[in-house]
């Protein structure tokens, strides 16, 4: 998914990708220190901070989730505007995205974002499918990723592997244990052989 910001500045033809300084710029602080006898507040100094990282981080999350995809317009005009190019993509995408866009035509993919977009992220094209191989995309699928069949969190087999399933392997692994130092100073371990069953996504 290729996302694009529209900032304020929207009408100067330019288009600001810098989602992250974006973010940052909307929720910076204003925070106050208070000076005088007894904690008195007879003079008081502010100054601008930048915001914590998990506000930043949440207000990301909520943009990616709530991006709106745009429908394209192939009309030539000298208000429109040329997305940039990514040279890893296929030849098809790179014809897809050298055409021109104009952003006066753009609208949302679904009704419930017909509100104002100038602070919302944008995307063009849809992402791939990533539980499948594709490798013109380099995209190399979920089928033979180990995955965690215990809980349902991130890396979880019903995540992991789309649906598809998997299968338990016996594995057996050595690694180093019993570790002890002796003075001075050296440690020294053992080597332990494990015998394990993991789970690999058709």
């Amino acid at each position: 998914m290729t996302l694009y910001y529209l900032p304020r500045q929207l009408h100067n033809g330019k288009i600001d990708d810098n989602v992250e300084q974006n973010a940052v710029a909307d929720n910076m602080q204003v925070k106050c220190k208070c000076h005088g006898l007894s904690g008195s507040c007879e003079l008081k100094t502010c100054w601008r901070a930048v915001p914590d990282f998990r506000v930043v981080g949440k207000t990301l999350k909520e943009k990616f989730k709530s991006a709106v995809l745009v429908d394209q317009s192939n009309l030539a005009n000298r208000d429109s505007q040329n997305f940039p190019s990514n040279q890893n993509s296929s030849s098809a995408n790179q014809k897809k995205r050298k055409q021109r866009l104009r952003l006066k035509q753009w609208t949302p993919h679904k009704k419930k974002h017909k509100r104002g977009l100038r602070n919302e992220l944008l995307y063009y094209e849809k992402s791939p499918n990533f539980c499948e191989s594709d490798q013109s995309l380099d995209v190399w699928g979920t089928a033979g990723r180990s995955c965690n069949r215990t809980n349902s969190d991130h890396g979880s087999c019903s995540t992991l592997c789309c649906g598809r399933g998997y299968n338990l392997i016996k594995r057996r692994r050595t690694e180093t244990c019993n570790c002890r130092f002796h003075w001075c100073c050296t440690v020294e371990c053992q080597n332990c052989t494990i015998e394990e069953w993991i789970s690999i996504c058709k």
